[in-house]
């Protein structure tokens, strides 16, 4: 018994002589690291990084033009000079960091960063220059802003409607498009970047580029609705379409839409209903066009259909469109990890939204086009995919479709021919 002890006193004497060992070589090799990376710097802090206070952009320019030129203050980070002071309240309490330096970064540096950042297609290393903040520094606080600005915004710019908001929204695209009953455009585009580390193809698409997916679907003054974000490029679309839950809703009909109603006086109840292109599938709630459209020509029924249907979905082309001019990131390639990518996307769509709530339209038909107005006549088209890295995504489901929603699209293409036709339809048809 005695001889079993001592051993067992010998074996735990050895291990702890051999951990202590181990602890002592971890220690050397770190500081042997610590020196070797020291070996080689010539400062601990850049001298052009010491300059901030003075020389960045932030404490020359942006200070002096949010007060005398608010053009110019406008023109650099994509919002008014009040619509920046209020989002620096909404997220300043999130952003604010302890004071432990005088030369600590303030929550108006790091906005004005980010929404630099996304205003342009300039990279990290400019904005270090610009804004004379450290790379890595840069990195971490747009990545950090952009999560913030979707936490704090998203539920208040990004909201399903309740039923009575829903006959809102679907009076006003009548009022504007002439489409009853008309709740939303919906579409979907592939966000461009860079492959991601590590993730070999699962975000490479069939454009022969690596994405992640868009969905989004808006109403008449251009504002979001829903949103889906982050789904790889490389998912089957028909695949996206119902593993998003703005997908599922739609084909369970769970969008809490009003109850159909008349929409003339033989039409009988007729249902609330989402446009979208042929991409997506035909359902009781979502309707698209007649296939055929640019290989033969179609009756005249359904040419007037499609061009009041492709007309209406305008909106969320615009939509797109005033995305992708108002931030200039999404034309080029996307070149940052896939977090900070994700929280890029997530912070355009509140902030497009934000500032859509905020400031007023003036200056938007320099974003966006409406084809065809009241007389039949044509205005120019401004808003193009060719500059944007924004791509459209390919086919979402088959061609096969029920019933009720083929019944669904003949009442409507009656109604575009007939009760509900508007004179300048047979100037394009």
């Amino acid at each position: 018994m005695d001889q079993q002890l001592y051993n067992r006193a010998v074996y735990k004497y050895n291990c702890e002589v051999q951990r202590r060992k181990v602890c002592v070589i971890s220690c050397l090799l770190f500081s042997l690291e610590d020196v070797l990376s020291n070996v080689n710097r010539r400062w601990r802090i850049r001298p052009l990084l010491c300059e901030r206070l003075v020389h960045s952009h932030y404490a020359t320019m942006l200070s002096e033009h949010q007060l005398s030129n608010s053009d110019l203050f406008f023109n650099f980070t994509r919002i008014s000079s009040s619509t920046f002071e209020e989002l620096l309240m909404l997220i300043g309490p999130s952003l604010e960091r302890k004071v432990t330096r005088i030369d600590v970064l303030n929550v108006g540096e790091i906005l004005a960063m980010t929404l630099r950042y996304l205003a342009t297609w300039e990279s990290m290393t400019r904005i270090m220059y610009d804004f004379r903040v450290g790379k890595s520094t840069v990195s971490k606080i747009i990545l950090e802003c952009c999560n913030i600005l979707w936490d704090v915004l998203k539920d208040d710019v990004l909201f399903t409607p309740n039923e009575d908001g829903w006959v809102k929204i679907a009076d006003e695209f009548q009022s504007k498009w002439q489409m009853p009953h008309y709740v939303g455009a919906l579409d979907g585009k592939h966000v461009v970047h860079q492959a991601f580390l590590k993730s070999g193809s699962v975000n490479y698409n069939y454009k022969g580029s690596h994405s992640t997916i868009l969905m989004a679907m808006c109403y008449a003054n251009y504002n979001f609705t829903c949103v889906n974000i982050g789904m790889p490029g490389r998912c089957s679309d028909r695949v996206v379409f119902k593993a998003c839950e703005m997908g599922k809703k739609i084909i369970d009909n769970d969008l809490l839409f009003p109850k159909p109603t008349a929409i003339s006086t033989n039409s009988g109840d007729f249902p609330f209903y989402i446009v979208a292109d042929e991409a997506f599938p035909l359902l009781p709630s979502l309707m698209r066009p007649y296939p055929g459209r640019g290989t033969s020509k179609l009756p005249l029924k359904l040419a007037i259909f499609n061009y009041r249907f492709s007309r209406a979905r305008r909106c969320i082309e615009n939509c797109f469109g005033i995305l992708v001019a108002r931030w200039r990131i999404f034309s080029k390639v996307i070149i940052a990890s896939e977090a900070t990518a994700n929280g890029i996307i997530k912070a355009t769509v509140v902030l497009h939204n934000f500032i859509k709530m905020k400031e007023t339209a003036i200056g938007l038909h320099n974003y966006v086009t409406t084809a065809i107005n009241g007389e039949g006549q044509s205005r120019n088209q401004r808003m193009s995919d060719t500059y944007s890295g924004l791509h459209p995504v390919g086919q979402m489901s088959s061609n096969h479709y029920n019933i009720i929603a083929k019944n669904t699209r003949i009442k409507l293409t009656g109604y575009f021919a007939g009760e509900g036709s508007v004179p300048f339809q047979y100037l394009i048809c």
